[in-house]
């Protein structure tokens, strides 16, 4: 989606966000008007840029600025790593080697590592994806979430 927007739509996204009528947007506006606009940066990657802004003094941001962190966290987002490297991490979470791991463990490092997440969205995440031993098929949950995303 990001891809297709066009300069003047991004502009206009953009604007909708700015509450003064000064073209420019407030840093607590920044990760709202980047998902407007197609990315999904992370709350650690949204404040590191409102720290940058902060240390160059900037107090609201201006369409050219943003852009600049708009093209940023999209070359991340193309960096990011593909299914098998997820994969690959999970898969050290599979002492046996079967392909599962327990949706219990599984809950409980989304929970608590990085940027966790809440009982709602684990559920939300895990639906569908636990068989009746309580166990995830990691590779395909995987492959799942890549697919919806």
């Amino acid at each position: 989606m990001a891809n297709k927007l066009s300069g003047d739509r991004m502009r206009r996204e953009f604007l909708q966000h700015s509450q003064r009528g000064d073209a420019k947007i407030a840093h607590s506006q920044l990760g709202d008007c980047l998902r407007v606009l197609g990315l999904n940066p992370s709350e650690a990657s949204i404040r590191q840029h409102i720290r940058q802004l902060h240390e160059q003094h900037i107090e609201r941001i201006s369409f050219d600025e943003f852009m600049s962190i708009y093209n940023s966290i999209q070359s991340e987002d193309s960096d990011s790593p593909e299914a098998e490297h997820f994969i690959a991490g999970l898969r050290l979470l599979d002492e046996q080697h079967t392909g599962y791991i327990a949706a219990s463990r599984l809950r409980y490092i989304l929970a608590n590592c990085g940027e966790c997440l809440t009982e709602a969205e684990l559920d939300e995440l895990l639906e569908h994806h636990v068989n009746d031993q309580g166990l995830v098929d990691y590779a395909e949950l995987v492959h799942a979430l890549m697919a919806e995303s």
